[in-house]
C-alpha cells in the first residue's frame, strides 16, 4: 500500500517537473525574443544619421521603457525560479548518474554483507526490511518490481526514469538507505555492540518492573522516583533563581552583568590570577633536573603503582617483570617512544623481556589500577588537598586533545583544522582540583567529546557537592539532566551564552509582568517528561549499573534523531537544569572564576601531555583502539607521578622550613599556581634501567602525609 502511494507520488512530482519544464523554456523562449527585439531597435537607433543625438536618446529611453514593461518583477521571479529549478534537476541527473555508474564497485564491497547480516525486523524500517529480504532472497537479482516504498518520490523518478527500471541505481540506493537507517537508529542490527535498538541496551522491561524499587536504592535514584515532587522542587528552584538574579542585576548588586534592550544577557568576568610557573617551577627547578627513571622510582616507593600491573592469565603467570622492566614499558608507550627503540637507546633492559612485559602485563585495567595508585596518594596530601574550594566537594573538568594517527586505523576520522589531510582521535583527559589526573579514554576525533563526560564521572568516586566543568564540546541539553540525576552540578563554560535559551514553568508573560529583564524564551514541556520519566530513570539505572558505557547509551540514542520520545525527554528534563545553571552563572562571579580556573588546568594538561607523548610527531604509531589507550594511559600515569613527585618535593620544603610564618607564605604560594610543571624533569635521552642503590634519597611519606595545614 505504501510502495503503491510512494510511486503515484513519484509520478505525479515527475509529470508536475516536466509541465515545468516545458513552461520555463516557453517562458525562456519569450524572453530570449523579446530581449533581441530590444537589442535590435537600440542599433537601429544609435545607427540612425537622420535623427539628432537628443532625438536617439530619448526613442532609446522609450524602448527600454517598452522593454521593461514587458518583463515585469514578477515574470523576472518566475524566469528565475524556474531557471533554478532547471539547474537543480540537472545536477540530481549528474548524481544519479554517477552513482549508477559507481554501484557495480559498490555492490561488490556491500552485496555480500547485506546478505549475511541479520537484521532486527521487530524495531526496523518495515521498508527497508522488506526490500533487503527481498535482495536477500533473489541473490541480488532484484527484478522489474522489487519493493521500492524506501525511496524518495525524487529517488523513485531517478530510479524509474525511461523505460524499465535501473537496477543499479536502486541497489545503490538501498545501500545508502541502510547505512542512513543503521546509523538513526531506523535500521538495527541483532548481533552488534553498537547498532542494536535502543531497548536493546536498557535494562529489560520484565527485569525493571520486578526489580524496580531495589535496583533505584542500589543507582541512589529513589530521590527521583516521584516525578512529581521532582518537578515541584525544581519548579521552586527555579522560581527563586529567577528573581535572585533579576533583583540582583535591576538592583545593581551585579556590576558584571548587562541586558540589551532586545534581552541579550552579557557577563564579564574578573581575572582569577591562575599563574603557572612563577614560585613552583622556579622553586622545583633548583633542586636540578632529575631523570625520569629516577623520579619514577621514587612515586613507586612512596605509592607502590607497580603493584597494579597483574599478568593477564592467573594460571600461566610467568615470574613478573621488575620494576625497572615495567617502567621502561610506561616511558616506551607513555612517551611514544616504541618498545624496539627504546630497547636500543637503553642500558639494562633486554628487548624480549621489555616486549613480553608490555604484551602481558600492560592493559586498560592495569594502568588505571596504577594510575588509581598514584592519584589516591595525592588525595591525601596536605598541600593537593589545600586546592579544593570549598572542601570536600570536588571540582573536576575534562577536555579533549586531538592526536594524530600514523596509520590506518578504523576509528581516526579526518580533521583538517587539527590533522590537515591525514587522520587522528581524540585523546579525553578528567583532571580534578588537586591535579590529580583521573581518567582517560581515546575515541574518533568525529564524536562529541559529550557523550564520554558520563564515562569519566562514573570512574571516579562523586563526593557530595561535586561540580564538573568542560568547554562547549562537552555540552548537551541531556547531560545537564544526567549529570542532575548523578548528584553531579554540571557546569561548563558555554561559547555565545547569550545565545542559549532559558526555559522557565511559568510563562514569558509572568515573568515580565514582575519585572524581570531576564526572560524566559519559552515553557517546560512537562508533558513529555511525564509520560517518559520511568524510561528515563531505567536510562539512567542502566548507566549507573555500567551494563553497556554511558557513551555507547549516549551515542545510539542521540542517533535516532530528535523524534525518539527519551530523547525529547531527557532534552526537556536537561533544559530546567540548565537554565539553573546559566541564572546561577550570571549571578555568581565566584563559579565563574572557579570554572576559569578549572577550565585552565585541564587545558595546561593538554600542554603536559604533549610534552610527555614528545616522540615520533607525536602521533599514535597502533591502528588499535586497545593499543592507543594502552599509551594514553602510560601517558598518563607519567603526567600523574609529575604530579605526585612535585607535590612530595614542595612538602618537604614546607616542613623542612623552620618559620612558621615563611611556611604559611610557601603554602600560599603553592596554592596560587599550578604542580602541573615539568621544565625540570628530563623525559629525553639516554635510559639506564638499573635498579636504584639501597642509599638513594627516598621521600619520607609518612612524615609527608601526617603533615597538616591548619
Amino acid at each position: 500500500m505504501q510502495s503503491t502511494k510512494a510511486k503515484k507520488a513519484a509520478r505525479d512530482q515527475h509529470h508536475s517537473r516536466k509541465l515545468d519544464h516545458e513552461i520555463a523554456f516557453q517562458e525562456l523562449r519569450k524572453a530570449q525574443l523579446t530581449a533581441t527585439e530590444f537589442a535590435n531597435g537600440v542599433v537601429q537607433i544609435s545607427q540612425s544619421t537622420s535623427s539628432t543625438i537628443h532625438e536617439r536618446y530619448y526613442k532609446i529611453e522609450a524602448l527600454v521603457d517598452d522593454y521593461l514593461a514587458q518583463i515585469d518583477d514578477k515574470r523576472m521571479d518566475r524566469l528565475n525560479e524556474l531557471a533554478r529549478g532547471i539547474e537543480q534537476d540537472s545536477k540530481n541527473s549528474f548524481y544519479y548518474d554517477t552513482l549508477s555508474a559507481l554501484s557495480v564497485r559498490l555492490q561488490r564491497r556491500v552485496a555480500d554483507v547485506v546478505c549475511t547480516v541479520i537484521f532486527d525486523a521487530d524495531t526496523s524500517d518495515r521498508n527497508l526490511i522488506r526490500a533487503i529480504d527481498h535482495f536477500r532472497d533473489s541473490s541480488g537479482r532484484i527484478g522489474v518490481k522489487p519493493p521500492s516504498a524506501f525511496l524518495t518520490p525524487e529517488e523513485h523518478c531517478a530510479v524509474y526514469r525511461g523505460e524499465g527500471i535501473n537496477t543499479s541505481l536502486y541497489k545503490a540506493l538501498l545501500f545508502i538507505h541502510m547505512a542512513k537507517a543503521i546509523k538513526s537508529g531506523r535500521l538495527n542490527v541483532s548481533h552488534s555492540y553498537r547498532y542494536r535498538s535502543i531497548e536493546d541496551y536498557l535494562i529489560a522491561p520484565s527485569e525493571w518492573e520486578a526489580s524496580k524499587a531495589s535496583i533505584l536504592e542500589a543507582t541512589d535514584l529513589t530521590d527521583f522516583a516521584d516525578i512529581d515532587n521532582t518537578l515541584t522542587a525544581l519548579k521552586k528552584r527555579l522560581d527563586q533563581s529567577y528573581r535572585k538574579t533579576n533583583e540582583s542585576f535591576l538592583s545593581g548588586a551585579n556590576s558584571h552583568m548587562s541586558v540589551s534592550d532586545t534581552g541579550k544577557c552579557r557577563v564579564r568576568t574578573p581575572k582569577t590570577g591562575f599563574d603557572t610557573h612563577s614560585y613552583i617551577s622556579s622553586t622545583l627547578s633548583r633542586q636540578g633536573i632529575v631523570p625520569i627513571l629516577q623520579l619514577l622510582q621514587r612515586v613507586d616507593r612512596a605509592c607502590q603503582f607497580t603493584k597494579a600491573f597483574k599478568h593477564f592469565s592467573t594460571k600461566r603467570s610467568k615470574m613478573k617483570p621488575s620494576r625497572e622492566t615495567l617502567m621502561a614499558g610506561v616511558i616506551a608507550q607513555g612517551c611514544n617512544i616504541g618498545v624496539n627503540k627504546l630497547a636500543k637507546i637503553s642500558t639494562g633492559v633486554n628487548l624480549d623481556t621489555l616486549r613480553n612485559g608490555v604484551n602481558w602485563y600492560f592493559d586498560a585495567d592495569n594502568l588505571r589500577a596504577a594510575n588509581r595508585a598514584i592519584t589516591s596518594t595525592i588525595a591525601d596530601l596536605a598541600l593537593a588537598n589545600n586546592y579544593l574550594t570549598e572542601p570536600p566537594a570536588l571540582h573536576t573538568s575534562s577536555d579533549g586533545r586531538k592526536v594524530s594517527v600514523a596509520v590506518d586505523a578504523l576509528q581516526a576520522n579526518y580533521s583538517f583544522k587539527y590533522f590537515g589531510k591525514d587522520k587522528g582521535v581524540t585523546d579525553y583527559t578528567f583532571i580534578d582540583e588537586r591535579q590529580a589526573l583521573f581518567y582517560n579514554t581515546v575515541f574518533s576525533a568525529s564524536d562529541r567529546e559529550a557523550a564520554y563526560v558520563i564515562d569519566g564521572l562514573l570512574d571516579n568516586q562523586v563526593p557530595e557537592g561535586h561540580i564538573h566543568s568542560t568547554d562547549t564540546h562537552g555540552f548537551t541539553e541531556q547531560i545537564f539532566g544526567v549529570t542532575h540525576l548523578m548528584g553531579v552540578s554540571f557546569a561548563p563554560r558555554l561559547a555565545n551564552l547569550d545565545s542559549h535559551r532559558l526555559y522557565a514553568f511559568s510563562s514569558r508573560r509572568t515573568c515580565q509582568k514582575k519585572g524581570y529583564a531576564l526572560l524566559p524564551s519559552r515553557t517546560i514541556n512537562q508533558k513529555i517528561i511525564l509520560e517518559q520519566w520511568d524510561n528515563v530513570l531505567r536510562f539512567l539505572a542502566t548507566i549507573k549499573t555500567r551494563r553497556p558505557t554511558a557513551s555507547q547509551l549516549f551515542k545510539r540514542l542521540s542517533s535516532y534523531a530528535l523524534d525518539h520520545p527519551l530523547y525529547r525527554a531527557l532534552k526537556e528534563f536537561g533544559r530546567i537544569i540548565k537554565t539553573q545553571f546559566i541564572l546561577t552563572y550570571y549571578d555568581d562571579v565566584a563559579l565563574r572564576q572557579r570554572i576559569e580556573r578549572q577550565l585552565n588546568r585541564v587545558e595546561l594538561a593538554n600542554k603536559f601531555s604533549a610534552a610527555v607523548f614528545f616522540d615520533n610527531d607525536r602521533a599514535f604509531q597502533d591502528g588499535s583502539l586497545q593499543q592507543q589507550e594502552v599509551a594514553a594511559s602510560c601517558k598518563l600515569l607519567i603526567q600523574n607521578a609529575i604530579v605526585l613527585w612535585n607535590y612530595l618535593t614542595l612538602s618537604e620544603f614546607v616542613i623542612e622550613s623552620p618559620d612558621s610564618e615563611e611556611q604559611q607564605r610557601m603554602i600560599d604560594a603553592i596554592r596560587g599556581g599550578s604542580v602541573i610543571t615539568w621544565s625540570h624533569v628530563n623525559l629525553r635521552g639516554e635510559y639506564i634501567f638499573t635498579p636504584p642503590s639501597a642509599n638513594d634519597d627516598v621521600f619520607d611519606i609518612r612524615r609527608i602525609k601526617a603533615f597538616n595545614i591548619s
